[in-house]
């Protein structure tokens, strides 16, 4: 449930760049949130806080939330929006996905293909809605994202968190394919 969440980041866009409260902006806001997590997560691992959906392995080490919170940052902050917003809704619908055909033991195959195939639709769908780029680059593109963002939640790295990588994974490489390349 709560990485579905993450698919609502990208309403972040829909906040006015110059806040009605000047001087602040709207990145203003993004960093304000990740400092926010930051400090809560520094006070939680320093005092021993275990809380209700905290997996084992993160009661003494940074807690996927923030490496999801950092990721969401970064995409915002840094990514095109019309990048930032497939990869975000992406991750927040097809890692939940993923670790639920895990879950119920589904083959290799529907357990790769299936991922494979919405993340790619998510990122079609909404670069159709968003852009005026061509049907081939919005495949190619997509295509590319899906197997980056796949791969990416596939990776066992011990000191990294999927949710962080699902998303600065293939929004960094789509974001070059999408400026520079096609």
């Amino acid at each position: 449930m709560a990485h579905s969440l993450i698919a609502l980041a990208p309403l972040y866009y829909l906040l006015p760049v110059e806040m009605p409260v000047s001087p602040i902006r709207r990145w203003h806001l993004l960093i304000a949130f990740f400092i926010i997590i930051m400090i809560l997560e520094a006070v939680r691992l320093r005092r021993g806080i275990t809380f209700l959906g905290l997996r084992p392995h993160e009661a003494h080490s940074i807690a996927s939330f923030v490496w999801a919170a950092a990721g969401i940052t970064f995409a915002l902050w840094l990514m095109p929006m019309d990048i930032a917003v497939p990869v975000l809704i992406g991750m927040g619908l097809v890692d939940p996905l993923v670790g639920e055909l895990r879950r119920t033991g589904a083959r290799p195959a529907a357990s790769i293909s299936a991922p494979l195939l919405v993340y790619a639709l998510i990122c079609v769908a909404t670069l159709l809605m968003m852009t005026e780029k061509d049907l081939v680059t919005i495949l190619a593109v997509s295509c590319f994202g899906a197997f980056l963002a796949v791969g990416a939640e596939r990776l066992d790295l011990p000191v990294i968190d999927d949710d962080f990588l699902m998303i600065v994974v293939p929004g960094s490489l789509m974001s070059f394919m999408w400026l520079y390349a096609l």
